[in-house]
């Protein structure tokens, strides 16, 4: 059997790096850190309680109706054909709808 340490021995060396490492925490004003924790909890408090508000609030997302697309993309393939371009309807369709929502982000 293994001779039984002495309670010297038996101590982690690493509480000897604790000690030395405390006096750098109670240089910190008391003060601050209650006051860091206090703004810390109202600010998870407010999280929670509500939704973050922006300074602008959010516009509803522009209505891009079937016709309106139908009608872009109407006008797309025309051009698209009397250039000689390739594609075909529903990539007209596509780019019609892109150009109708960046047209209505850009009016925000």
């Amino acid at each position: 059997m293994p001779a039984k340490k002495s309670k010297a021995e038996a101590k982690p060396k690493e509480v000897k790096a604790k000690k030395s490492a405390a006096p750098a925490a109670k240089t910190a004003p008391k003060t601050a850190t209650k006051t860091a924790t206090k703004t810390a909890t109202k600010s998870a408090a407010k999280a929670k309680s509500a939704p973050a508000k922006s300074a602008k609030p959010e516009a509803p997302a522009p209505v891009i109706t079937q016709d309106q697309i139908a009608t872009r993309a109407y006008y797309i393939g025309e051009r698209r054909q009397t250039m000689g371009w390739p594609g075909d309807p529903s990539s007209d369709w596509i780019e019609a709808e892109a150009q109708l929502i960046a047209e209505a982000k850009r009016k925000k």
